[in-house]
């Protein structure tokens, strides 16, 4: 039986022993660098509205209820709080974490363009007798890099150089009606160039064509000096119907082609983030100036990516075409302008026709970076 000496010897409560020093400072630190991060974030997540921070605030909310309760089962120091302002610490810590992951990926965005540049190569090509410059082309770029183009396609037809230009025929309505099919089977859609500038517009960036129409006057001038290089659709058909016929795993890969597709894809997506932004605010499009542009460029394809399934047709096929166009050509000097992909079949297929051709200077161009803002201001003109 228990004595009242006992009961009044032993204590009612035991108080939780205060943490260890070291883990008061780690606890600091912690607070610390996310306090920093949010700091850092806050212009991010303020560009995309308020909206944004109360939905942020509205998860913290909920998130710290449920950890609430687990440290508090878990931790006696917990336990000795009331409930309220276990919450309220929990609020403040969840707000902050949210807030940096929602800002940090457009920080690496932002960092990514700068510091792993998407490029294109300029390589020169000769076989002894006839001199060719590669220029590797992206449909969508920062202004710096066509202007640089359209300077060196200047400077070749200066020196007698024959400018070759990629883009796929449809000179007849039945080549025209299969390379919409093509295009709807591989991106979705076949306005391909107003697809494109949309998404510059968006992102930042520029349109390949819109430059290149600075080389029309010249067109129509010398129009022998510019070739459209690139092969008819209905040769794409022909060679497309060849390897059904001719290869089983080609054959087995595209059974199910031009079928009718959902509505919504991909692209279809990307449209739709396309038009939202051309209404947002000027932050909001800053905001996704710079997503855009960062996922460019990392969405740019690796030397050793795997082939896709279209480009026995689309790029093989293409190759092929335009290496015999460049042996067969009276002209010595060409300047061409392709999609980078092609280049290692390209020279591929040339030596496959003359063991002579060689490689030699290779320039890279950047593609992709920040858009330029210069504004001055002219003193003493008045409004």
């Amino acid at each position: 039986m228990k004595t009242s000496s006992d009961t009044q010897a032993r204590p009612a409560t035991s108080a939780a022993p205060p943490p260890p020093l070291w883990r008061i400072r780690l606890q600091a630190i912690a607070w610390f660098v996310m306090v920093v991060a949010f700091v850092l974030g806050l212009p991010i997540l303020l560009g995309w509205g308020y909206g944004l921070l109360a939905l942020l605030a509205l998860l913290a909310a909920v998130l710290a209820v449920a950890s609430a309760w687990v440290f508090r089962r878990l931790s006696a120091a917990d336990t000795a709080r009331p409930f309220a302002g276990a919450w309220l610490r929990n609020l403040l810590g969840w707000t902050l974490i949210l807030g940096v992951l929602v800002a940090a990926p457009f920080y690496y965005l932002m960092v990514v363009t700068d510091t792993r540049p998407a490029t294109v190569p300029q390589v020169a090509l000769t076989n002894g007798s006839k001199r060719v410059v590669f220029q590797g082309m992206q449909h969508i770029g920062s202004e710096h890099f066509y202007k640089a183009v359209i300077y060196d396609i200047e400077k070749a037809l200066s020196e007698g150089y024959v400018i070759y230009y990629e883009g796929v025929q449809t000179p007849t309505p039945e080549s025209k009606a299969f390379f919409e099919k093509l295009s709807h089977e591989l991106v979705g859609g076949s306005d391909l160039s107003g697809t494109y500038k949309s998404i510059g517009g968006v992102c930042g960036m520029k349109f390949q064509l819109d430059y290149f129409g600075l080389l029309d006057a010249d067109k129509a001038e010398h129009p022998k000096r510019h070739v459209i290089a690139d092969v008819d659709a209905i040769e794409l058909k022909a060679e497309y119907e060849r390897l059904m016929r001719e290869d089983p795993a080609f054959a087995k890969a595209h059974a199910n082609d031009f079928q009718p597709k959902p509505a919504t894809n991909d692209n279809a997506f990307m449209l739709q983030v396309v038009d939202w932004l051309k209404n947002g605010s000027e932050a909001q499009k800053t905001l996704g100036g710079v997503a855009c542009r960062g996922l460019f460029t990392l969405s740019q394809p690796a030397q050793d990516s795997t082939p896709g399934r279209m480009e026995p047709v689309i790029l093989d096929f293409r190759n092929r075409a335009l290496a015999k166009q460049i042996m067969l050509s009276a002209d010595d000097k060409i300047f061409i302008t392709y999609g980078s992909a092609h280049l290692p079949g390209l020279v591929a297929e040339l030596r496959k026709l003359d063991s002579k051709w060689t490689v030699g200077s290779v320039k890279w161009m950047r593609t992709i970076e920040h858009p330029e803002h210069i504004e001055g201001k002219l003193q003493g003109l008045g409004k």
